[in-house]
Formats: structure tokens, C-alpha cells, sequence
């Protein structure tokens, strides 16, 4: 067998994305041979691309019929960066969710090893985009969504909702769009929200709900929050809505639960800042059983367990060769 050419590496140093880059051209040469790529190692060819190489082999056809789907629905999907970037969050997401969809039963028993009370998965969704009036910012490809939602129903009958945000190599979540460094009139790090959130400029120039369905959702320490600088400004915007949007989507349905699990690789240390993120998030939030932190790496150790799986599937090991570094190379040295 000829050796196939990595290709260039756009990511120099020993950052986690310049590690998983390097091992994403590896993938690309040595798992799926393919010899080309385009200008980066980590960047498939349009005819690559527009053939399934970057969603898991085995089901190449049936993820990338999926992704056409939903882009084609509107925003939510960038399909050219979707299908082509094997370092994108948005490929991954389809990676796992698509065969989980087709395994129901395999998808409740893996998210039900994080958050308590799945019984069953009764629907999933890709990309979902909530209906605006829920916090009144959805124009164009602008508004808060997130990458998968599910509704599943516990042992006892009741109905809830589960909405996952995954991350892979960013080096952080989305951020307030008034403290972004384009911003030529940066919100202050020093604003205080008030009682009546009158100097948060969502509220007062976009007119967004963001504020009101947290103070509604009871899952906040809103008197704290109210009387000390916005901690929303910086990487726990996202958190802060998305979760705040999984209360609204569980209360627009009637379900009894909800929950807002990230799902991020634990070796990606620049997104969470040493996990210091998520336990400032957490710190705010008088309800933390409704956040949840999901690493790859535990994904992939539940999906090669043979109590969960007698025999797993080729898009699991697929998945974890590809995704799980860890556990892909444990699982080597055993064989």
C-alpha cells in the first residue's frame, strides 16, 4: 500500500486543535484514503464532500442525507463547512445523532448515563431553531438554537426535553454580541444588570426575552446576578441561553423536565478554561441538576461497552476512532 500525503497543516503548535487536526489528515490518508484535499490536509475535496467522507463511513450516505435535509430547511446547517471540515462541531454532531436516531434504544441508554430519568427517546431533532417567540431574535442566520433536541419519557410516563449544544475544537462558546471584539462600542464589563434588567442592551435595544425567561424559569440565582457585573458578557452567554431556551421549549410543550447538556472533548482545555466555565455557570444556578457536561471521551467508553451494546455497531468504532482519542487508543493496545 502506498503512503498517501497527510497534506499541509493550517494549525502549527501542540493547541488540542492542532493536535486534532493532525490526527483528523491522519483519518483522512489512513482510514479513508483519500488522496485529496483541499489546500489543508483537514479540508476534503468538494467530490470528497459531496460523496459522504466526512460523516462515518458505514453510514456515509444515510448522515449526509440527513445534513441535506436540514439545510435544506434554512438556518441552521452550514452545509459546505458541514460536509468538507473534519474538524467541524456541526460533522460530529451528525456523526453521533444521526445512527442514534436509526437506535433508539442505544440513544436512551447512552444519554440516560447522564441525565437522569430517560426512559425512552421519543424524537430528535438536528439543529433546532425555536420558534421566535420565544426570545424574539431570530432574523436571517442570527438567534440562539442549538445543535440536537430530544423529548423522551421517563419511567413513570412523564414527558421531557433534552437540548445538546457539542463543541469540538473551538476555543470558546459564543459570546454576548455587545462584547465582541468587533464591536466598535463595547458593552462595559463592569454593567450591572438592574431590577428591571434596563441596562442589559438586548433588553432595551433588541427587545429580546432572554432576561425575561430566565427570571421566569426559576433555575437561576437572579438576585445575585442582579447586583454584581453581567456574567453573561463573556463565554457563558451561550450556556445562559441555551439553557434558558431548553426551559422554554420544555414549558411551551408541557413537560415536566428539561435539561441543557454540553457535549465538548475534556482535552479542549482553551474552550472550557480548565473547566473554570462550566463551574462559574454552574455557580449561578440554583437548579444545577438541569446542566450537564458531557465529554467525548465518556461517549465513547459507553458506546464500546459491551453491557450497553453486545456487540457495537461499525459506526461506533468508527465514531471513537475518529472522535475519542483516548478510548480509540486503549482499545488498540488491548487488541
Amino acid at each position: 500500500m502506498h503512503m498517501i500525503d497527510e497534506g499541509p497543516a493550517y494549525t502549527k503548535g501542540n493547541s488540542f486543535r492542532a493536535i486534532a487536526e493532525t490526527r483528523a489528515r491522519k483519518y483522512r490518508a489512513d482510514n479513508l484514503q483519500l488522496r485529496g484535499y483541499d489546500r489543508w490536509g483537514h479540508v476534503l475535496t468538494k467530490e470528497d464532500a459531496d460523496s459522504g467522507w466526512n460523516f462515518l463511513p458505514s453510514l456515509k450516505d444515510d448522515i449526509l442525507r440527513e445534513v441535506k435535509k436540514r439545510a435544506d430547511k434554512g438556518k441552521g446547517v452550514d452545509f459546505d463547512r458541514t460536509s468538507r471540515n473534519m474538524l467541524s462541531s456541526q460533522a460530529m454532531c451528525f456523526n453521533l445523532f444521526a445512527p442514534l436516531n436509526r437506535d433508539r434504544r442505544l440513544a436512551a441508554e447512552l444519554l440516560g448515563s447522564f441525565i437522569d430519568g430517560i426512559g425512552s427517546v421519543d424524537d430528535m431533532e438536528y439543529e433546532h431553531t425555536p420558534h421566535n417567540s420565544i426570545f424574539g431574535d431570530q432574523s436571517g442566520t442570527a438567534g440562539v438554537d442549538c445543535d440536537a433536541l430530544f423529548d423522551y419519557t421517563d419511567s413513570h410516563g412523564r414527558k421531557g426535553l433534552a437540548i445538546i449544544e457539542t463543541k469540538y475544537v473551538e476555543p470558546e462558546f459564543s459570546l454576548c454580541g455587545f462584547r465582541r471584539s468587533d464591536q466598535k462600542d463595547p458593552c462595559p464589563t463592569s454593567t450591572i444588570i438592574n431590577q428591571d434588567y434596563s441596562n442589559c442592551r438586548y433588553h432595551y435595544k433588541k427587545n429580546y426575552n432572554y432576561w425575561r425567561i430566565a427570571e421566569e424559569s426559576g433555575v437561576y440565582r437572579m438576585e445575585e446576578i442582579r447586583s454584581r457585573p453581567c456574567p453573561f458578557g463573556g463565554p457563558l452567554w451561550q450556556l445562559w441561553t441555551n439553557l434558558s431556551m431548553a426551559y422554554a421549549l420544555a414549558r411551551d410543550k408541557g413537560y415536566s423536565a428539561f435539561t441543557y447538556a454540553v457535549i465538548c472533548p475534556e482535552g479542549n482545555t482553551e474552550l472550557t478554561q480548565g473547566n473554570r466555565v462550566f463551574s462559574d455557570f454552574a455557580s449561578l444556578l440554583r437548579m444545577p441538576d438541569v446542566f450537564k457536561v458531557i465529554h467525548l471521551e465518556d461517549i465513547g467508553r459507553i458506546l464500546m461497552n459491551e453491557s450497553t451494546v453486545q456487540k457495537p455497531e461499525l459506526w461506533v468504532s468508527e465514531f471513537v476512532d475518529r472522535y475519542c482519542w483516548g478510548v480509540a487508543e486503549t482499545r488498540s493496545s488491548r487488541q
